[in-house]
């Protein structure tokens, strides 16, 4: 089956526009985009917060990762971790598809959690020769059955939507793990991701140890433990190292306030936010913003 580029472009914008949200028995998850590109040539070293999926349907070229290259060829699936630094190298035309996509863990069971706790660890994270799998057939009939759908478009994509990217999924942890060890995984690594994803997403509030430790449902002395023993931090030193990391964020890339920026990373005063961030970074915030200016 092939796509024209019309075809590509017609159902990619149409996915973008309602497969957003999947809610599954075990897990949901938010996607960020979907995309084709029956052109693509080299792209930016660049990372994400996110898992993005890819599908190589023709061409060759590199998969950059911490430094390693990886062959790319047709048939060839490979999955970009959370966090980690990673390129596309490719000198001709490379037609590939892609999805990126985030787990939400407080929709999801424990085993969707360990799962996709799993699947941010996966080795092998690039598995060649995959062109027999229905994997690519599926992607491609998701993509036609986007621009079929009239009157129930969002209905009739999000399950076919679900069943693509969950496969994906299943495909790279089968590829590294198998039953036995999924159910002998640790939950810790579990509880410190979505403690991580919790802090994250309400730097601008208060965040004690309590709170967060509830709304996981263990005890704050587990989760301080956590911290130490996962992290090497104390919970303390985390959240005010992410308020800090946040506000070096906001003075590079908007115009607020340093005020304003104090009150959106959760510090009670300017005075008391100059001070932490001068303990961490070395310089006040004014004079991180003079710096800018100047480079």
């Amino acid at each position: 089956m092939e796509l024209t580029q019309n075809q590509l472009q017609k159902g990619i914008t149409l996915l973008n526009q309602h497969a957003v949200y999947i809610k599954g028995t075990e897990g949901s998850l938010y996607l960020h985009y979907w995309g084709g590109d029956k052109t693509l040539k080299s792209n930016m070293l660049h990372k994400h917060s996110f898992f993005e999926v890819c599908y190589i349907v023709s061409g060759t070229g590199i998969y950059l990762e911490n430094g390693k290259e990886y062959p790319l060829s047709k048939g060839t699936l490979f999955i970009s971790r959370p966090h980690i630094k990673h390129q596309i190298i490719s000198q001709n035309d490379l037609y590939i598809l892609f999805v990126a996509f985030e787990p939400i863990y407080a929709e999801s069971t424990d085993k969707g959690q360990e799962l996709f706790q799993l699947l941010s660890t996966v080795e092998p994270f690039l598995i060649k020769d995959e062109e027999d799998l229905f994997i690519e057939m599926m992607w491609k009939m998701l993509i036609l059955q986007a621009q079929q759908s009239t009157n129930f478009i969002h209905d009739t994509i999000i399950s076919t939507s679900g069943s693509l990217i969950f496969s994906l999924a299943e495909h790279f942890i089968k590829e590294n793990h198998n039953d036995k060890d999924i159910k002998n995984q640790p939950l810790s690594t579990t509880h410190i991701h979505r403690a991580k994803l919790y802090i994250r997403d309400n730097l601008s509030q208060p965040l004690r140890l309590k709170d967060v430790a509830d709304n996981l449902r263990i005890s704050s002395r587990h989760l301080s433990r956590l911290f130490t023993e996962e992290l090497g931090v104390t919970f303390t030193q985390y959240v005010r190292n992410e308020r800090i990391n946040l506000a070096t964020i906001l003075l590079t890339t908007t115009d607020l306030s340093i005020k304003s920026i104090a009150s959106e990373t959760g510090f009670d005063t300017v005075h008391y936010f100059t001070t932490v961030f001068k303990e961490i970074i070395g310089v006040t915030p004014g004079e991180f913003n003079k710096q800018l200016q100047t480079n």
